[in-house]
């Protein structure tokens, strides 16, 4: 019997084991298909040019870095052929060397991110000027004018040079050759220009005096020769305090100071209050009473009130200006009799409308006026009203399980009533706050007519937020305010949503569906048909049909429940636009929307734009931790005979929310930073302002940095979020129970 040879390997001389082991290497991680190995061979020339730029670029890091890297290499492989690997072996080849591929792009990833953070460290660092004085004031030098005289120039404009003189007028620009010195160059310098201050604009009282060494003091640096190449970080510098507050009044800040005590007053005992191991109910209640209290004095504080309608010139008068400002019975017929709209003929009363037209006014609009004089007074009697009505009802005829539809539509009608009361009453409030903290004031003395008087000012006098707030305090006031108001919304919106509460009748819907379309198809169908100029409008000239299929589609839907409808179209309208969208929407459209002669102001209409807007996504992340909740906890809550309040307060919502808190969390860090649109709608929030500054002219052209900085900024402000949020899981046990 013949034995035919056996084929030669390429590892022949090696020991079997090893030999074994490299074919299978070679198999599986080099030759596998041609694809893999031409896929090596531009990786690896790739891989060895990177390593060729860093070695002239950076030689000691890229050799540093290669050592280590072969090191773990050979670390790694000489484990896997023992079969014996350490902890950081088999890390190593668990995460970073389990084939050559990701060998390869281990050591370039390393290389690049020393290769981004030198180079960051050179422009940011070592190429970068610090100085806030714009380049074209801070090169200066002294130039010979004859033998008698020096003169000092500066950013190519001859000024005057004194150490304690601000430099205004460049007519006495220049000193005697006797004051002169020499510096260590041999230049003739003077003694007075070891130091100089200037202030380009000494007509405004706003601009700061800079004042700064001379070339005398440091030739090096203030050279005309002087060039940075890296950042120039003092455009940030000089422009600190406006990208901060922006057009905010210099001496207002006291106010913002003040909000930032507030808030340290208030974090430093909660850090303590509101651990698990502190048992004091009282003080933890306290602290949440303040808590809730602290936007209205962060409001007072930022925007203060508007001046009191009345003097505070003795006692009872405060009282006596509120009374009558707030709750003095008033009605718009009595306003438009003040202006002069409503003609009286005859003794019958007439409004006089556009181009002198007469109209009558009724019985009905009279009555009507009337009860729509007075917001404050109406709330505060319609509380007391339906809030007795309601009690009186509920004590004497207590709700059952089985009522007649009825006898439900009125309750819920009264408790709308209830409702809408309350919030008036919550307005009049406000106002009466408002006028009793504006009546605070201080005695500041003043000249008038050249004699010393003392005028009383208010403390917290109001200040236009339009102009006023901007910077980053504008992007903080948008991102709490949004946060605080869109909460509540959010969840009530939730829970609307997700409602199964007992509807419009069916009868009721399409009863008067049923009225309005019939009334459309006499009064308003033959008009349009008649006027109709295409198939399109004479398509919309039957538009109560539309009425008919709504009316169905909301029995057929949401079984006429009224609330859970509003929710899901709210939140899917929302949901449905962008939010550049919306906020055009409330920067152009809604003033259409509004009575004539009533103004809001720009800021109140984005702030409420942003909240409103978030409310319609934080509804839908509290609705899935909602779905979360199995059903048997709803079971329980029942069995132990909650309310419906209660049931959700103590038992659903705390789960709810703790199983979303991530979803909710990064909901608000876009939130900060889709703050940066207001820019687009005609507000300067921080980037607003940013952008601003290259289009200084003593900063044209500077734009990374302004732009560097806002990454930071956004970036601590979302890091502050994320602790925050991981805090809250781990001490809810979220992930671990």
């Amino acid at each position: 019997m013949t034995t035919l040879p056996q084929k030669q390997t390429r590892f022949d001389f090696l020991p079997a084991d090893f030999r074994i082991q490299m074919n299978r290497f070679v198999t599986e991680q080099i030759t596998r298909s041609w694809v893999l190995t031409l896929w090596l061979i531009l990786l690896t020339a790739f891989t060895l040019n990177v390593i060729v730029n860093r070695l002239q670029a950076a030689p000691v890091s890229t050799i540093v870095v290669l050592a280590v890297w072969l090191v773990t290499v050979a670390l790694v492989a000489i484990n896997e052929l023992r079969h014996k690997h350490n902890a950081l072996s088999l890390w190593l080849k668990n995460n970073m060397y389990n084939n050559i591929t990701n060998t390869q792009i281990s050591v370039l990833i390393v290389l690049g991110l020393i290769a981004a953070v030198i180079g960051f460290y050179h422009y940011a660092w070592v190429n970068a000027s610090f100085v806030s004085v714009p380049a074209a004031d801070y090169r200066a030098e002294l130039e010979s004018v004859n033998s008698n005289e020096y003169c000092f120039t500066m950013g190519g404009v001859d000024t005057a040079v004194s150490a304690t003189t601000i430099i205004n007028d460049p007519t006495s620009r220049c000193f005697p050759t006797a004051n002169l010195t020499t510096d260590l160059s041999g230049v003739a310098v003077g003694e007075e220009a070891t130091s100089f201050c200037f202030d380009n604009m000494p007509a405004d009282p706003e601009n700061g005096i800079t004042c700064f060494a001379s070339t005398a003091e440091n030739p090096g640096f203030f050279r005309v020769e002087r060039e940075f190449t890296g950042a120039n970080w003092g455009a940030v510098e000089a422009n600190m305090t406006t990208l901060m507050i922006f057009r905010f009044n210099r001496n207002e800040t006291w106010r913002i100071w003040a909000v930032i005590i507030l808030l340290g007053v208030l974090l430093v005992p909660t850090m303590f209050v509101y651990r698990d191991s502190y048992k004091n109910k009282s003080v933890r209640r306290l602290m949440t009473y303040l808590w809730l209290a602290s936007p209205i004095l962060i409001y007072l504080f930022l925007r203060g009130v508007d001046p009191v309608p009345f003097e505070v010139d003795g006692p009872g008068s405060v009282i006596s200006g509120i009374w009558n400002e707030t709750f003095a019975w008033t009605s718009p017929l009595q306003e438009l009799t003040d202006e002069g709209l409503i003609t009286v003929v005859n003794g019958r009363p007439f409004l006089r409308g556009d181009e002198g037209v007469l109209s009558p006014i009724s019985a009905w609009a009279r009555l009507r006026a009337i009860f729509t004089g007075n917001r404050d007074l109406l709330g505060v009697l319609g509380l007391v009203i339906f809030g007795g009505l309601t009690w009186f009802i509920n004590r004497r005829y207590p709700p059952q399980e089985r009522e007649g539809e009825l006898v439900i539509f009125g309750r819920a009608v009264l408790r709308f009533l209830l409702i809408v009361s309350a919030v008036l009453a919550i307005f009049a409030f406000f106002d009466v706050l408002s006028m009793i903290v504006g009546s605070f004031s201080y005695t500041r003395e003043l000249v008038v007519n050249g004699q010393p008087a003392e005028v009383a000012q208010p403390i917290f006098r109001s200040i236009d937020p339009d102009v006023n707030w901007g910077g980053f305090l504008l992007t903080v006031i948008i991102t709490i305010f949004a946060i605080v108001v869109s909460f509540p919304i959010g969840l009530v919106l939730a829970l609307g949503r997700r409602s199964q509460i007992r509807g419009v009748p069916a009868w009721l819907t399409y009863g008067a569906a049923l009225v309005i379309a019939i009334w459309g198809f006499t009064q308003s169908t033959p008009d349009l048909i008649a006027a109709a100029r295409n198939d399109i409008e004479l398509a919309l000239a039957y538009w109560p049909i539309l009425v008919l299929v709504l009316a169905y589609a909301f029995q057929r839907t949401f079984n006429g429940n009224v609330l859970a409808a509003f929710s899901t179209l709210y939140i899917e309208f929302v949901r449905g636009v962008p939010l550049i969208t919306v906020l055009f929407g409330a920067k152009i459209l809604f003033p259409i929307l509004l009575p004539p002669r009533t103004e809001i102001l720009d800021t109140w209409r984005i702030l409420w734009a942003f909240a409103l807007f978030s409310a319609a996504y934080l509804a839908e992340n509290v609705r899935g931790g909602l779905q979360a909740i199995p059903k048997g906890q709803y079971e329980a809550a029942d069995s132990l005979g909650f309310s419906a309040y209660q049931k959700y307060r103590l038992i659903i919502l705390p789960q709810a929310l703790r199983v979303v808190i991530p979803a909710i969390v990064g909901q608000f860090i876009g939130l900060f930073k889709d703050t940066s649109l207001v820019a687009i709608v005609g507000l300067f929030d921080v980037l607003g302002v940013a952008n601003a500054i290259a289009a200084q002219e003593d900063w044209l052209g500077v734009r990374r940095e302004p732009y560097i900085f806002l990454a930071v900024l956004y970036f601590i402000g979302s890091a502050i979020m994320t602790a925050y949020s991981r805090y809250l899981e781990k001490r809810t046990g979220l992930g671990e129970r």
